[in-house]
């Protein structure tokens, strides 16, 4: 069984309010499941992403940023059942165009982000502006693209092994 702490639960559902949220206001773009996985990669490791972004110096103390080896494989299932308890809660809904599915958030939700006060969330709301103005620009799978490239240049780095891509990034 795939466990994962309430703490955990509820951090991964602020973060995709928080997607929800922020690009709520571009029409052209339809918030699929992928795409939640995706910007949220972003969120999730922006120091991975975005070097050394300031982020009130909390990415120096993420765990996984830090010392998970291989964190490219989202977990479908724990995505799927926040995303579940946001419609069952109301918070987002589930759209139909053209025979795509995809979520935006509602108006109980754009009032439950309102209503939450904490530093966690604070700290994503500034990163969140900060990404999806450039990435929401960008196809899924050039997004994917930079995260494998991302995340395997912070792998290598944090080894301390060096090929031939990253002594061609120094040089």
């Amino acid at each position: 069984m795939n466990n994962i702490s309430f703490t955990d639960y509820i951090n991964d559902s602020i973060r995709i309010l928080i997607i929800a949220n922020t690009v709520k206001d571009r029409k052209s773009l339809k918030l699929t499941e992928n795409k939640i996985k995706l910007f949220d990669y972003y969120l999730k490791f922006p120091k991975t992403m975005l070097g050394n972004i300031n982020s009130d110096g909390d990415s120096k103390n993420n765990f996984d940023e830090y010392y998970a080896f291989f964190h490219w494989q989202p977990d479908l299932i724990r995505y799927r059942r926040s995303i579940n308890y946001l419609i069952a809660k109301g918070f987002i809904e589930k759209r139909f165009e053209k025979n795509d599915l995809y979520y935006a958030i509602t108006d109980n939700g754009m009032n439950v982000m309102k209503d939450v006060n904490s530093t966690y969330k604070y700290k994503l709301v500034k990163l969140a502006n900060i990404i999806f103005k450039d990435v929401v620009k960008l196809s899924d799978a050039k997004i994917e693209e930079e995260i494998i490239r991302k995340a395997n240049i912070y792998l290598r780095s944090n080894r301390g092994g060096v090929d031939s891509e990253s002594k061609d990034e120094n040089h």
